[in-house]
């Protein structure tokens, strides 16, 4: 894992720094919260894989409001054209590329990397692909997923005829 997805992985961390949260972690083996929050070796395979795979640029918000899944998703610094958004089965795929570096520059700090990102969502419920709409504001990317509500379809089972009558 390179530095930069290191650091905003601190930065997420920030928020487990209260120190009710550790105590369960810190806790002896036979405590009932240390069980609670063990992880199993599969657990800890998932967790890996996630911290390797998951890329945190953009930070995104996903929820439901309204019968629609919408998600928010900062890109401070970037056109409309310098993002592609895909959407692949449930997986809904938003890529991009920032470019901060400027040659004619002398840079005396550069904190923001120039860098190309994917970030990969998976929708967790059905959704009405023919009408999903973006929009895209002041660095804030939004999607919008109307969910699609098969729940009252009604669906005629009919009996094969074996023959006997």
């Amino acid at each position: 894992m390179d530095m930069e997805k290191w650091t905003e992985l601190i930065k997420l961390s920030a928020q487990y720094q209260d120190q009710d949260f550790w105590k369960g972690f810190l806790a002896p083996e036979s405590s009932d919260l240390n069980k609670k929050r063990s992880f199993s070796g599969l657990e800890k395979g998932k967790i890996n894989t996630f911290l390797s795979t998951q890329e945190v640029y953009p930070r995104c918000d996903m929820y439901e409001a309204g019968g629609r899944i919408i998600i928010e998703a900062e890109l401070p610094g970037l056109e409309k054209d310098d993002i592609k958004v895909t959407l692949i089965q449930d997986d809904l795929i938003i890529k991009g590329k920032c470019s901060s570096f400027q040659n004619h520059f002398r840079y005396f700090l550069k904190e923001r990397p120039s860098r190309t990102f994917e970030k990969k969502l998976t929708i967790p419920l059905p959704i009405d692909k023919s009408r999903i709409e973006t929009s895209f504001s002041h660095g804030i990317l939004s999607i919008i997923l109307p969910i699609r509500n098969d729940g009252d379809e009604k669906v005629p089972i009919y009996m094969k005829n074996d023959g006997a009558s």
